[in-house]
């Protein structure tokens, strides 16, 4: 059996969507509910409505902070789904069916892979959608109508688009680092990943706090780069070790984690 087949990757792929269909539409769901929360929070909880004397003022007030918290809830939802993408096979009876597929390793890692970025990205387009709705509202009850999506986007300079781009390496290569401690682990991925990944990130902390190129000689967009590039390159190190302990996967593990 040859490690990668086209067609045999896509009947893989469409029985892991299949089986996880019902866990991709929560997900998803589940962040559209959160966006609109976050916009009836910001509506609701604030500024009394009575005294708003700049309504365009107020609402452009509450799309930009629904835009932060919406940024940094889909980061948290990126590591959550990287680490519970496996949840089904940590029962004996899923994991053997999945482990008996006919398919290499290699397709049914990178099926589970595929199924993780669609649920990362449906969860991102979800606050479009709730965007959209939180418009048509404003456009309803006459109030001004503002986009919190255009909050999402640097100004317009080389350098903020590279800063950005270096945050998302970041936050990329703790999605594959989430992935590693939900392949590992077997209870309470979310938690325990991050509680491991605790040190690492703060002295990653540290570094980027106290090294900052201001402070020394490099130019600001070399060290944006060279952040960029180690973060890219950790993400695919953390991508092959997950891939590494996928394939040792036994039916009989440890009670904590899926080693043999």
């Amino acid at each position: 059996m040859k490690n990668f087949d086209l067609q045999r990757f896509g009947r893989v792929l469409r029985f892991d969507f299949a089986q996880n269909r019902q866990h991709l539409l929560l997900c998803v769901l589940g962040m559209l509910m959160i966006y609109l929360f976050f916009f009836w929070f910001a509506h609701n909880i604030g500024m009394r409505v009575d005294i708003v004397t700049d309504w365009e003022l107020h609402i452009k007030n509450i799309c930009e902070g629904v835009g932060i918290f919406g940024v940094v809830c889909f980061y948290i939802y990126m590591m959550a789904t990287a680490s519970t993408v496996y949840w089904r096979e940590q029962k004996k009876a899923k994991r053997t069916a999945w482990l008996m597929l006919p398919a290499t390793n290699l397709e049914k890692f990178l099926s589970r892979w595929v199924f993780m970025l669609a649920v990362s990205l449906g969860g991102f387009l979800m606050f479009f959608v709730a965007d959209a709705i939180h418009m048509a509202w404003l456009w309803m009850t006459g109030k001004p109508v503002i986009a919190a999506t255009t909050y999402f986007f640097p100004q317009t300079t080389n350098v903020a688009w590279l800063r950005l781009f270096s945050v998302n390496c970041i936050f990329l290569a703790g999605q594959a680092f989430f992935l590693l401690g939900g392949i590992l682990f077997r209870k309470f991925q979310p938690i325990v990943t991050a509680l491991v990944g605790i040190v690492p990130f703060l002295g990653l902390l540290h570094f980027m706090t106290y090294d900052q190129p201001y402070m020394s000689d490099i130019p600001y967009a070399w060290y944006l780069g060279f952040m960029s590039v180690f973060f890219v390159a950790l993400t695919c190190v953390f991508t092959v070790l997950a891939y590494r302990l996928f394939c040792r996967w036994q039916l009989a593990t440890r009670n904590f984690v899926n080693l043999p």
